[in-house]
C-alpha cells in the first residue's frame, strides 16, 4: 500500500503519528529514522503539499492520502473519504478586525474560497473571496475585510482579529480515489479497519 501524507513543509503532528504507530504502520521513515518497522515493506510513505495529495490520490499514484478536512472541504469533493482519524483537530473560521469600513459586500482573503463562498451562501451572504497564500496580508493591507483561515494561523493577539464565525471543525481524513478503491479495496479495507481500532484505543 502506497500512502501519502499531507505535508506543507511543517513536522507531521505528533498525534497523528502516534496514531499510526498504534494502527501497526510504519512510522519510521516519517520521523527520519532508518529501516522500518510495523507493516515495513507493506508501507510505502510520500510526503507531498496537501493539493498534490488529491492528485496523487485521483490519477492512481498513492493507494491513499491522509489530509486535513479543511483541504476534503475544498479540494476533494470527487475523492472518497474512508475514516476520519480524530487528530489533528482544528478549526476553520472567519475572523476580521473588532472595527473596520465594511464595503457594501464582504472581501475575504482566503486559501479556501470555495468553502468559504459555500459557507456564506448558506447564510444568505454573497462575499468575495481573495485567493492568498497568505491571507493575513489582505488584512494588514487593506484589500480585505477579513479572512477565512484555520484558527491556530491567527495572530495571538487579542486586538488582531477577531473571531467572527466558525466555519467547519476539522481533523485528519484518509481519503482514496476510484481506481484505489476498486484495484486496493482489500487493503484498504484492512488499513481502514486497523485505523479505526487505533482511534477506538487512544
Amino acid at each position: 500500500v502506497k500512502l501519502a501524507v499531507a505535508s506543507d513543509c511543517e513536522p507531521l503532528p505528533a498525534d497523528l503519528l502516534a496514531l499510526l504507530e498504534a494502527a501497526g504502520l510504519p512510522v519510521g521513515p516519517l520521523r527520519g529514522a532508518a529501516g522500518s518497522d510495523g507493516l515495513g515493506d507493506a508501507v510505502e510513505w510520500v510526503v507531498a503539499p496537501g493539493v498534490d495529495v488529491f492528485t496523487l490520490c485521483r490519477r492512481g499514484g498513492v493507494s491513499a492520502g491522509i489530509v486535513g478536512k479543511e483541504l476534503v472541504l475544498e479540494h476533494g469533493e470527487d475523492l472518497f473519504e474512508l475514516v476520519d482519524l480524530g487528530v489533528v483537530r482544528r478549526r476553520l473560521v472567519y475572523a476580521a478586525p473588532s472595527k473596520v469600513a465594511r464595503r457594501r459586500r464582504l472581501r475575504l482573503a482566503t486559501r479556501y474560497p470555495r468553502t468559504t463562498r459555500r459557507f456564506f451562501t448558506a447564510v444568505g451572504q454573497q462575499v468575495d473571496t481573495l485567493v492568498m497564500t497568505s491571507p493575513l496580508l489582505g488584512v494588514a493591507t487593506g484589500i480585505a475585510d477579513g479572512v477565512v483561515e484555520l484558527e491556530h494561523l491567527l495572530p495571538q493577539q487579542a486586538t488582531e482579529l477577531v473571531i467572527k464565525a466558525p466555519v467547519a471543525e476539522c481533523s485528519a481524513r484518509v481519503v482514496a480515489g476510484p481506481q484505489a478503491r476498486a484495484l486496493c479495496g482489500h487493503d484498504l479495507q484492512a488499513l481502514v479497519q486497523r485505523l479505526q481500532q487505533a482511534r477506538g484505543g487512544a
